[in-house]
């Protein structure tokens, strides 16, 4: 009789066990997960400082109604919006660097008033070769600042010593632009995209400078922007480089107006031997047009 009893208490303690198995195993299924965040789940004003930082979404791109797919400011921006925010920071920067008198005017070429206008605050020692054309007025409180000299080598010959703003161009030669600022269709993913920058067509191993004195902020490889690097300028600028096929430099390098900091390549989400170059001012992307004299 004892035996009987002590199985049914067996069979019931079992049955109870198993039910509480069971509802611990209901309530685990139930538990809400933390999943690893991506830079759209990011509250609005931590994506901002992320890019201020210096970070790229690589890039934004769209679905075929316009939709935000990824890297963009926040949730549901439509390629319209974000064109129009890109548009608006290039007419903002253009219009500062006219109001300084950096931007050319109807009579003289890009090239020769960035020269006038570095030149003419440079210390002596430092004073290139007069332009040939007239100089035009200089403004009252001069729109480039002069930092102290870094020599370095190879350096641009057309980028003036202790410039501190991105004004020129980061390879020599003039190449042609193969893809430049603004939507595109991506050749890669077929999606829509805002390309942040331009892409310089150069063959792999050309010679990357900095247009102006800054700080490395950023150097790092990814699978699409490949070996890339990230100078801050003052003034709140950055410009940014990608696909290299080599970084010469270190993040927290101090570097120097035309000094060489890489080799062009075709790392990354490339479709063939280029320089992207990208400009940007407060962390939001213009058109490096703008400041390139072309």
């Amino acid at each position: 009789m004892r035996s009987v009893g002590f199985f049914l208490f067996l069979l019931m303690f079992g049955s109870a066990l198993a039910d509480t198995d069971v509802s611990r195993a209901g309530k685990s299924f139930l538990t809400a997960t933390s999943f690893p965040q991506t830079f759209n789940d990011l509250p609005f004003t931590t994506r901002n400082a992320v890019l201020a930082a210096g970070y790229e979404p690589w890039e934004s791109e769209f679905d075929a109604s316009g939709r935000c797919i990824s890297g963009c400011a926040y949730q549901g921006m439509t390629i319209e919006e974000e064109s129009a925010m890109l548009a608006r920071k290039t007419e903002q920067v253009r219009a500062d660097l006219q109001a300084a008198g950096v931007l050319p005017s109807q009579n003289i070429q890009f090239r020769d008033k960035i020269h006038q206008v570095v030149s003419s605050n440079m210390p002596s020692a430092y004073q290139p070769t007069p332009p040939t054309q007239p100089a035009s007025p200089q403004p009252s409180q001069p729109a480039v600042q002069i930092a102290s000299h870094v020599s370095c080598y190879p350096s641009h010959p057309a980028i003036p010593a202790g410039q501190t703003l991105p004004l020129g161009e980061p390879v020599t030669g003039h190449p042609r632009i193969s893809s430049p600022f603004g939507s595109r269709i991506h050749p890669v993913t077929g999606n829509r995209q805002n390309h942040s920058g331009v892409d310089l067509s150069v063959p792999s191993g050309t010679n990357v400078f900095t247009p102006a004195s800054g700080t490395v902020s950023r150097v790092w490889t990814d699978s699409t922007c490949g070996r890339g690097i990230v100078v801050n300028h003052s003034g709140g600028y950055q410009t940014v480089y990608c696909h290299l096929s080599q970084q010469l430099v270190s993040a927290g390098d101090n570097v120097g107006a035309g000094c060489r900091i890489g080799l062009s390549g075709n790392t990354g989400r490339s479709t063939g031997p280029h320089l992207h170059y990208g400009t940007k001012r407060d962390g939001v992307a213009f058109d490096p047009m703008t400041v390139m004299g072309r």
